[in-house]
């Protein structure tokens, strides 16, 4: 799907559904008060990180040594839901800025690879990726503590128009998950289409396996795209399985590939043999990448359930 396309339909999302996004808050933040809290002392983590970036990069850096692993721990033990998911999400995107930040940090944000109407407004606004990454963070611990107010009765404006939006943003991520959702089943497809399995079965040359290699890892990019532009929730985390499951299949395939060619470029001739180098044998590898083509195609099942589900609560 298009950039702009995408970025209409989060906008799309954003007007038609900012109006009742509010009414329909309450069935999910009507959570126990030690759920609350738990999630109130991750939220007073975030801020505390959100104020050491505004210092100095010492600041910061001395933040994450200290608040981390941890947070992710504590994140972990949060119910599922729309909060939990929010504080994931910023718990990630705070720890990515420290991790990142000292090698492409400080590099201009390429916006076209936004495909969030929310993050491509962000990512105009900010002059750096590690700047970016925690503006991402920061609207997240917003819509999180927005929450957590409407669960403790707050009904103010702020707090409603913070639900609103973040309720139509969820309606995105669902418009978001089945477009890596297609990209994958086109992965899918292209690994057990005839030419794919002709490279990698003893009837093909290495030049049709490394052709059909690129097209998959060009689906595979896009289905990277994607998945930086979801929050870290249920369906992320199944999508990025089934990413990973059909990328280590590619690898066995590619590696199994060599041994079974019968016609072999002679610029490969000088070329180790990756299997021989680890004691294995091209069968050992067929069968590694068949079990993870499975695996992903179980993964793609889940993340369709999950989507129908989340469908039907809309």
């Amino acid at each position: 799907m298009p950039l702009l396309r995408l970025l209409l339909l989060a906008l799309f999302f954003v007007i038609v559904l900012s109006g009742r996004a509010a009414n329909a808050a309450s069935y999910e933040f009507a959570t126990h008060d030690k759920s609350l809290k738990r999630a109130e002392a991750v939220v007073a983590k975030l801020r505390r990180l959100e104020a050491a970036a505004a210092q100095d990069s010492g600041a910061y850096r001395r933040a994450v040594e200290k608040i981390y692993p941890g947070l992710f721990a504590s994140v972990a033990d949060l119910r599922d839901g729309d909060i939990k998911t929010d504080l994931s999400t910023a718990a990630a995107l705070y720890e990515t800025a420290q991790r990142t930040g000292a090698t492409t940090g400080n590099d201009a944000p390429d916006c076209s690879r936004e495909l969030r109407a929310s993050y491509f407004q962000l990512c105009r606004a900010s002059h750096s990726r590690t700047h970016l990454l925690w503006a991402k963070a920061r609207l997240h611990t917003r819509f999180a503590e927005a929450a957590i107010l409407y669960a403790r009765g707050d009904r103010s404006s702020a707090t409603l128009d913070a639900l609103a939006q973040m309720r139509a943003e969820r309606a995105g991520d669902l418009a978001l998950a089945e477009e890596a959702l297609r990209a994958l089943k086109e992965l899918a497809a292209e690994m057990s289409s005839d030419s794919f399995a002709e490279a990698v079965a003893h009837r093909a040359s290495l030049v049709p396996a490394k052709q059909n290699s690129e097209r998959v890892a060009a689906t595979l990019g896009h289905a990277e795209l994607v998945l930086a532009s979801l929050p870290r929730g249920r369906v992320h985390q199944l999508l990025r399985n089934a990413r990973d499951a059909f990328r280590d299949s590619l690898s066995w395939q590619l590696k199994a590939t060599p041994a079974r060619a019968l016609v072999v470029s002679v610029n490969s001739l000088d070329a180790p043999d990756p299997l021989r180098q680890i004691n294995l044998r091209a069968d050992d590898a067929e069968r590694a990448a068949l079990q993870n083509w499975h695996g992903a195609l179980k993964f793609i099942g889940k993340v369709e359930a999950v989507i129908g589900e989340s469908r039907g609560l809309r």
